[in-house]
């Protein structure tokens, strides 16, 4: 089985109305919460061309990446499957790396390169990019190989839910802390400052983390503090 074919401009379009409706958001605060005219949101939207620095400025509103707005994304399948030969790794914080050309999306698709990169302290961890979001679904997905933590926390309207798959890390909810082996998972609520890291001797690293993400509305959110 190949590679995935590339994502098309409707394929941007599509992902970016999905992430809007999942939020709530119409087009006008959307554009407002990216800091660009509601034109480009309607314009990218309706899969015609848009500025690499305004996906950017969406895709930071959406609480997304710019790799995740830019992989292929409608099909006519009632499912969507993420096949393991076509795997996308990206890594965290590799500005030096990536400067310098050292990494390449076909090269961290090898454990052992990913392994050498993350024990040298080159990356702080690496995502695979899970692409079987639904079109209009809410739930996603990551895997992610962590060797430290990430610089700073994040929050985003959802709840989040965490499997360790190999290893231990550490996580803190809004200054609440606790630490977590294989097998072991929690959930939380994702709008207050989270954030993770991999525990262990050299030799236990990376830690292997699946995580399942929710988006929630602010009135959805709002919800927790009826009970």
């Amino acid at each position: 089985m190949g590679r995935n074919r590339e994502a098309t401009p409707h394929d941007v379009g599509a992902r970016i109305k999905s992430g809007r409706l999942s939020r709530g958001l119409n087009q006008i605060e959307l554009a407002e919460q990216a800091g660009v005219h509601r034109t480009v949101i309607a314009r990218a939207e309706a899969g015609g061309v848009c500025r690499p620095s305004s996906l950017k400025k969406i895709a930071k509103a959406l609480g997304v990446t710019l790799t995740w707005l830019n992989r292929p994304f409608l099909g006519k399948e009632p499912y969507r499957a993420d096949h393991l030969c076509n795997t996308l790794w990206v890594a965290t914080n590799p500005s030096f790396i990536r400067r310098k050309g050292l990494v390449t999306p076909e090269a961290l698709m090898d454990p052992n390169e990913r392994h050498r990169l993350g024990a040298n302290k080159l990356a702080n961890a690496f995502v695979r990019v899970l692409n079987n979001d639904l079109p209009g679904g809410r739930l996603h997905a990551l895997i992610v190989e962590s060797y430290r933590r990430e610089q700073d926390p994040i929050s985003f309207p959802g709840q989040m839910f965490l499997y360790v798959i190999k290893g231990r890390i550490r996580l803190w909810v809004d200054n609440e802390q606790i630490d977590l082996c294989e097998g072991d998972t929690v959930s939380y609520w994702a709008d207050k400052p989270n954030l993770y890291e991999a525990i262990g001797t050299p030799d236990e690293l990376p830690a292997t983390v699946l995580e399942v993400f929710l988006d929630l509305s602010d009135q959805e959110v709002a919800l927790r503090d009826q009970f």
